[in-house]
């Protein structure tokens, strides 16, 4: 049976490694976050984009076939 002693340097060392995968999965996810951010606001301009292409767009619902018709 381990002493007191022992189970106690064992439960602090398991508290270390504990504290520097907490650590790491916080920065993980700060990274992640960032990245989400970023791509949000490409989507945004690539949205943006769109609508002003689609404004310029002749309008194809008017009835008229198109060529491969």
């Amino acid at each position: 049976m381990a002493s007191a002693e022992e189970r106690l340097t064992d439960l602090e060392s398991l508290l270390a490694h504990q504290e520097t995968a907490l650590s790491d999965l916080s920065d993980m996810i700060a990274k992640q976050w960032q990245l989400l951010e970023r791509m949000e606001q490409r989507l945004g301009r690539l949205e943006s984009r769109l609508q002003a292409v689609e404004a310029v767009l002749p309008d194809e619902s008017a009835g008229e076939k198109p060529p491969h018709y």
